[in-house]
């Protein structure tokens, strides 16, 4: 699973030997939560498929989730977005790796 997020959102979760998601209301309508991608750095046009700024492309988040602990967003996104309705902790033994994608 992927997290992307620009400079400022990066250093808040990687100061922390667990990372914490922090839930929030995004716009246009969508469900209150923390939000990642099976999405990876390659696919086409990302930041499009996210429907998120390009800026929030400049850093990411990889790991393992949980069976079933993630919601798939309503809709055809839903094959690759998926959310948290809270807070969402990743101990370390499942983070994989975190840094600057040079997007």
């Amino acid at each position: 699973m992927n997290h992307f997020t620009n400079r400022d959102g990066y250093n808040s979760i990687r100061s922390q030997i667990d990372w914490l998601f922090r839930a929030g209301k995004p716009p246009g309508g969508h469900p209150f939560g923390a939000y990642f991608t099976t999405l990876g750095l390659t696919t086409p046009n990302l930041a499009v498929r996210l429907r998120i700024p390009r800026e929030k492309l400049a850093y990411f988040f990889s790991f393992v989730d949980r069976t079933g602990d993630l919601v798939p967003l309503e809709g055809g996104r839903g094959q690759f977005v998926f959310y948290s309705r809270t807070d969402y902790t990743v101990e370390n033994p499942r983070q994989l790796e975190s840094g600057a994608t040079g997007l």
